[in-house]
């Protein structure tokens, strides 16, 4: 089975998820970068983070998602981290499920520490664990 971990971070919260994500799958978490990420052959499971700015996803992951068709990627697993606002990981379902790419699961969201104090040590450890089984129950749907 071909497995991505691909994420977004710009606070190193939604990192601290995909590289629990990816340790438990076996596979290297990968930053979405303003490059275009191009897959050889297609991905049975994506597994895509982002946190929120402003409202939103950051600008390269919707380029990102922009360019994936249900080709190239055959399912996704969404997860995400907020500091005030968690709907992140409803704004990016949405996204996908206009371009008909199969979800699997609810997106996973937690907690992300936000300026100095707000959430403050989040992800924590419980977070990380959840994400971890998070992780291998999207697994386990398909294979």
């Amino acid at each position: 089975m071909n497995v991505k971990v691909l994420y977004h971070s710009s606070t190193g919260n939604t990192r601290k998820l995909a590289d629990a994500i990816a340790n438990v799958i076996g596979v290297s978490a990968e930053p979405i970068t303003k490059e275009s990420i191009s897959f050889s052959v297609p991905i049975d499971l994506l597994f895509i983070g982002d946190g929120i700015y402003f409202g939103k996803p950051n600008k390269n992951t919707i380029a990102f998602i922009n360019q994936l068709t249900p080709q190239t990627v055959k399912n996704v697993a969404v997860f995400a981290t907020y500091g005030g606002q968690g709907k992140i990981g409803a704004d990016i379902k949405k996204m996908f499920n206009a371009k008909s790419i199969n979800i699997i699961g609810e997106p996973f969201v937690c907690k992300g520490q936000s300026w100095i104090l707000m959430n403050r040590k989040h992800p924590d450890k419980v977070d990380i664990k959840k994400a971890s089984d998070f992780a291998k129950s999207m697994i386990r749907q398909i294979d």
